[in-house]
């Protein structure tokens, strides 16, 4: 799967985050540091005044032993100083242990607050992790998707290809067989067919595709047609150049025309005459029979205006030339009507010509409608990409703006409750309430503003 590279702004915003929870753990820290401060100094002025305490309940009792031992028989006095001494040494060992207890829980105690600013140190760490984690998940889904969409595509696209390839070769084994036909129909019929030259096979191929490529665009027209249209049926001399060249040319999608072999079907009787002539191809054969029947057509004007001025000249004309007047006008009707017949021909081919080439100027001009809608789709299939990047982009930064506040609010709650409770202690508790009260309450809240502005 293909990396996906995360925008300069995500970088940004993911450094912002960072900063952002160093700033709020260092803080964190430092309110920790600052309660265990005043819990340490609260406990040493405790531990201070049972201190005192301790002394002066200590010296109390030897006091009273002294101010009873004058009043007092001596067996009495005895007995009660034992008695007062025993219970002076017991209650030195019950503020000893009291002692040893009271240092035992402030290290309990300080050990309890140092685990939870570690714990509270690794929550933190883990926060971060985790929505690093989710950012990351974001961008591997929009590149699967974005890969999907691609995968999508390509699949499709090759399912067309294999569609193509398939028809394209239903076409080329038909026009195969109707090669195979039409060779066939030759022979039995005697005919010839000349022209083309021994790559008939790859011609035949690229013919084809052209042919099928043309039937995509103009709705299937039939191959049996443009078969035909390929081969010109020459009967003696009636043949035109122009419709020749037009017929060994096939466009293939408006690229570079592919250049079809000359072939002509024509009878034996025909080919034994054009093999009689000078030239090699069929096309230069083609020009010099142009070329003799202008030379023809030349002499027939020639003689035609020698016997027009004849027939001037004499105006009574002898019987002897009779007999000779009537041939000389018979071959030149005959010379007339063959070239009105090829006059005729040329018209029709010229027409046909006409036509063909307005349908390709058609179609053409379809053509380029059709990019040119296709190009505008594509345009604003791409504007509609961007945007939609743009708007995940945005809906991601807003997510983490969010995931970021709602961070903040818990440990701002959390912190207020542990402040709460905090000042609930302080106010619940029972040692010198009046001398107290006022520095806890206000470092309280000197914490709580600090917390409130960060």
């Amino acid at each position: 799967m293909a990396s996906r590279h995360v925008p300069y702004t995500d970088i940004s915003d993911m450094g912002r985050a960072a900063q952002e929870t160093e700033m709020q753990r260092a803080a964190n820290q430092q309110l920790i540091e600052e309660g265990r401060i005043i819990k340490h100094k609260e406990l040493e002025k405790m531990r201070r005044e049972e201190e005192s305490k301790d002394d002066s309940s200590s010296e109390r009792p030897d006091v009273i032993i002294r101010v009873n031992s004058g009043g007092t028989s001596r067996l009495s006095s005895q007995r009660s100083s034992a008695d007062l001494a025993s219970s002076v040494s017991s209650r030195n060992l019950d503020a000893r242990e009291l002692r040893s207890q009271l240092i035992q829980l402030e290290e309990k105690v300080k050990g309890a607050m140092l685990s939870n600013v570690q714990l509270d140190n690794e929550k933190q760490l883990l926060k971060y992790e985790v929505d690093l984690l989710k950012d990351k998940l974001e961008d591997l889904t929009d590149a699967y998707a974005s890969l999907n969409k691609t995968f999508l595509e390509n699949k499709r696209d090759l399912a067309y290809q294999k569609m193509q390839i398939v028809e394209l070769t239903h076409r080329l084994n038909y026009a195969r067989h109707q090669v195979e036909a039409r060779d066939q129909l030759i022979v039995e019929h005697g005919l010839v067919l000349i022209g083309g030259d021994a790559n008939t096979d790859n011609n035949l191929d690229e013919v084809t595709v052209a042919a099928a490529t043309n039937a995509h665009l103009n709705k299937e027209k039939s191959i049996n047609n443009n078969n035909t249209n390929d081969l010109v049926m020459m009967n003696g001399l009636s043949c035109n150049n122009d419709h020749s060249k037009s017929n060994s040319l096939v466009q293939q999608n408006g690229d570079k025309p592919i250049r079809l072999p000359e072939m002509v079907l024509i009878t034996k009787s025909t080919a034994e005459l054009l093999n009689t002539l000078s030239e090699t191809t069929l096309d230069k054969q083609i020009r010099q029979l142009f070329s003799i029947r202008s030379e023809l057509d030349a002499r027939v004007e020639e003689l035609e205006s020698q016997l027009r001025e004849e027939r001037k000249r004499s105006e009574a004309p002898t019987t002897r030339y009779d007999s000779r007047n009537r041939t000389n006008t018979s071959h030149t009707e005959d010379i007339k009507h063959e070239l009105q017949q090829i006059r005729n021909q040329a018209q029709e081919y010229k027409l046909k010509y006409h036509e063909s080439s307005q349908k390709i100027s058609a179609l053409e001009s379809d053509i380029v409608r059709l990019e040119g809608q296709t190009k505008r789709y594509k345009a604003i299939a791409d504007a509609c990409e961007e945007q939609e990047e743009i708007l995940k982009q945005d809906r991601r930064k807003c997510q983490r703006e969010l995931r970021d506040v709602q961070s903040k609010l818990e440990d701002l709650k959390a912190e207020n409750a542990r402040l709460q409770r905090v000042v609930d202690k302080y106010n619940r508790g029972s040692v010198a309430p009046g001398s107290l009260a006022p520095s806890a309450g206000s470092s309280i809240r000197q914490s709580r503003d600090s917390s409130v502005n960060r």
